[in-house]
């Protein structure tokens, strides 16, 4: 059973970092052009799918991960303790992402320029919860 909580776990992950990573390139596409028209469509295009597939993805992550955390006996290891900053920082910046591209397109606020680093930070924290999941090096 680990086997298929563990693949179903991963699957959710590629599934969540790429609907990340789309929001985070519509961010950056209303960053560098605020007053694009066209861009209204391809916003909201990815919030549909954030709503249909990167936010139920996310759930599927943290529930696969816990399950299969305390399936194993890791439940109070280091390592995964650890993991968990860079993972509830990655959740965080889905809503903040979510919220920004919401905002701009309802009520027309303009996107903050942090949030250009985006792609940047969401590579760098699972390229750290990677690493953690299967070196475990404490």
């Amino acid at each position: 059973m680990y086997l298929y909580i563990k693949a179903l776990h991963v699957f959710a992950v590629v599934t969540l970092i790429a609907g990340m990573l789309a929001l985070a390139l519509a961010l950056r596409i209303a960053i560098a052009s605020p007053d694009e028209t066209s861009f209204r469509r391809i916003g909201q295009s990815v919030l549909r799918w954030d709503a249909l597939v990167t936010t139920p993805a996310l759930a599927i992550v943290w529930v696969a991960g816990f399950t299969m955390a305390f399936g194993a006996g890791w439940g109070g290891s280091s390592w995964l303790l650890l993991k968990m900053v860079p993972a509830i920082f990655l959740s965080v910046l889905h809503s903040v992402e979510g919220l920004a591209l919401k905002r701009l397109l309802q009520q027309e606020r303009p996107v903050h320029r942090l949030l250009r680093a985006a792609p940047f930070a969401i590579f760098f924290a699972f390229a750290i919860i990677a690493w953690l999941a299967v070196v475990k090096p404490f």
